[in-house]
């Protein structure tokens, strides 16, 4: 009785939360995506297994005998293998879509439409519905022998040839299985790299901090020669453009070196007049017709009761006519934009590298909720084909009924890996957590 009620119990689970899936993808608009037509033909194979072949079988094993005719034992048989197999093959597809949308994202979202996904799980389908000409029609092509112990009992006419179920059972489990761990790993590898190469955009590595000291050395001792080279090298005339050109090159540099080198007899306690924001990014800049590198330079304050430093040196240089202020105005605002730019494609990508995630978690628990439901059946399937009596009956039924125990933890893996399908499942069933 006990177990009669609790199988019971999981057939009408089965069904319910399968309605709910089905329910929810069809009410909530965030969820009509073509990754969930997948899910909608795996959630429809399990709500029949949970409607006809769950209740039959739970009657056939109450009673030890079949007692309802050959007609309803012909339609539990084709329930029973189209559903399953169709659960296979839709989970199949699923991880095919999965894996082409994260290794040809750009190739594939052309041919990623409702109607190209539709007509795969229409070939899924068809595909499983083969298993129908083989259930009623064997013993048209095949002579049957029928033992009168097989009066009162409910399977296939092929139950007892080796070749056929061995063949499908590689068709239908083995080469699919094989073939979604192999989607799955690679998947998996592509996500983690993308997490990978994200971080260490978002986040520079010890090694650039390490030397930013050394870095920032180099750099002041560049300029100031570059300073030195340019104050103590005789001034050729120029004229026009050249001139002005010149002149406000050598001005930049200048500044640059009475800014950031620091006077090598200063004092312990002088505070430092800029601090150099990011060593590692220059800014090519259009400044006088001429292309210039220019640093990304903020200014520190002076603590009032410590020493000042030298005022930094004026330019001997007469003014030209320039506005080196509208030129800084203009550098900064092309910084901001390209800062902009960048954090920008840094969201995209990290809310890629995020959805990525979070569906090959989603597909990692279905796979491995199927993989621990239906590798016990299809051993024991597979051992029955070469030895009808080395399997217990029991057994026999009890990977059975775990097979279709998949179909009853499909719906709990949905939400539990996708927040859309939990925010939906919390709103129908009216759970405030």
């Amino acid at each position: 009785l006990v177990k009669s009620v609790f199988l019971g119990f999981l057939s009408l689970l089965t069904v319910i939360m399968n309605i709910l899936v089905l329910y929810a993808v069809k009410k909530e608009r965030t969820l009509h995506t073509v990754g969930n037509l997948y899910i909608v033909s795996l959630s429809v194979a399990d709500l029949i297994v949970g409607a006809t072949v769950m209740p039959l079988n739970l009657v056939y094993l109450l009673e030890d005998e079949w007692r309802l005719g050959r007609v309803v034992c012909q339609f539990w048989l084709i329930m029973d293998y189209v559903a399953s197999t169709a659960s296979i093959f839709s989970l199949f597809i699923l991880c095919l879509d999965r894996y082409r949308s994260v290794h040809e994202p750009l190739r594939y979202l052309k041919y990623r439409t409702r109607g190209r996904a539709s007509i795969m799980i229409s070939g899924a389908w068809l595909l499983s519905m083969t298993w129908i000409i083989p259930i009623l029609g064997w013993r048209s092509f095949v002579q049957v022998d029928l033992k009168p112990e097989m009066e009162n009992k409910c399977d296939t006419d092929f139950r007892f040839v080796t070749w056929f179920k061995v063949l499908t059972s590689v068709f239908n489990f083995y080469l699919p299985s094989l073939l979604m761990l192999w989607f799955y790993s690679r998947i998996y590898m592509a996500v983690r790299q993308n997490f990978r190469e994200r971080e260490r955009i978002i986040n520079p590595t010890d090694s650039k901090e390490k030397n930013s000291d050394f870095d920032q050395y180099t750099l002041d001792q560049h300029y100031d020669s570059t300073d030195t080279v340019e104050t103590n090298a005789p001034r050729e005339p120029k004229s026009g453009k050249d001139s002005h050109s010149s002149h406000s090159v050598l001005r930049m540099t200048k500044r640059l070196r009475t800014t950031v080198a620091v006077p090598p007899n200063s004092v312990a306690g002088v505070c430092e007049i800029t601090q150099i924001s990011d060593m590692q990014r220059y800014t090519t800049m259009f400044y006088n017709n001429e292309f210039t590198q220019s640093l990304n330079l903020s200014p520190s304050p002076c603590p009032h009761n410590s020493p000042q430093s030298p005022p930094p040196q004026e330019d001997s240089e007469p003014d030209d006519g320039t506005n080196p202020d509208a030129a800084a105005n203009a550098v900064t605002l092309k910084q901001t934009w390209q800062k902009f730019c960048a954090q920008s494609r840094q969201r995209i990508q990290s809310l890629q590298v995020h959805k990525e995630h979070k569906a090959a978690k989603q597909l990692g628990c279905i796979i491995a909720g199927f993989m621990m439901c239906w590798i016990p059946y299809f051993i024991v399937f597979m051992v029955m084909a070469f030895c009808q009596t080395c399997v217990h009956h029991d057994l026999h039924m009890f990977t059975i009924w775990l097979g279709y125990i998949n179909s009853t933890l499909n719906p709990f893996i949905y939400p539990l890996c996708n927040e859309n399908f939990k925010r939906v499942f919390k709103t129908i069933l009216h759970i405030n957590l």
